[in-house]
């Protein structure tokens, strides 16, 4: 008891320690609970597809929608799997907000605020799939390849680090992280 204590006093073993056990938990609640539910999968689809076809009806496009399939009329359609649903990037988001050391309500706020800029980013992103059935046909699976480091790696990092930031309470000259 006393090494467990002492590891989680330790920030960076403590950080990975929580880490771990955020991801096993959430592996074995989403494998056992959620998957076959399925609710919590569609619903994420479901208003991702809603999203980017409003917006793009928006910008003068025919575009329908079926189920977890969105087309522009002519067009091949996109369809948004439950790995392309950003919840796998929302949980890992989460849990390394959870899992670093901060204020609790600092945490709900970051944690909220980034959940919202990752949902936002999934719809632009399958906005954008349904433009590349039409612009760049050719190309759509190199595209759909690197999608995620062009729409998610950069901001998730982005407000990670500014995390690191408000966690400890520090601002960017000062030491954020001790390995003692």
């Amino acid at each position: 008891m006393i090494e467990l204590n002492k590891a989680i006093s330790n920030q960076l073993s403590g950080f990975v320690l929580k880490a771990f056990c955020f991801y096993a938990i959430w592996q074995i609640s989403y494998d056992f609970f959620i998957l076959p539910d399925g609710r919590v999968d569609d619903f994420l689809a479901l208003t991702v597809i809603s999203g980017a076809k409003y917006l793009l009806s928006i910008l003068g496009w025919d575009i329908y929608s079926l189920g977890r399939l969105i087309y522009i009329d002519g067009y091949r359609s996109v369809e948004v799997l439950n790995g392309c649903n950003a919840l796998s990037l929302m949980v890992l988001y989460s849990g390394f907000i959870i899992s670093f050391n901060g204020k609790v309500f600092n945490k709900i706020k970051f944690i909220i605020f980034g959940v919202f800029i990752i949902f936002t980013l999934n719809t632009v992103r399958i906005m954008s799939f349904s433009l590349a059935t039409v612009y760049f046909q050719h190309h759509w699976d190199l595209f759909h390849e690197f999608s995620p480091f062009l729409f998610f790696y950069p901001v998730v990092l982005f407000l990670w680090y500014q995390w690191t930031i408000v966690g400890q309470g520090t601002t960017p000259s000062q030491p954020r992280l001790s390995l003692r």
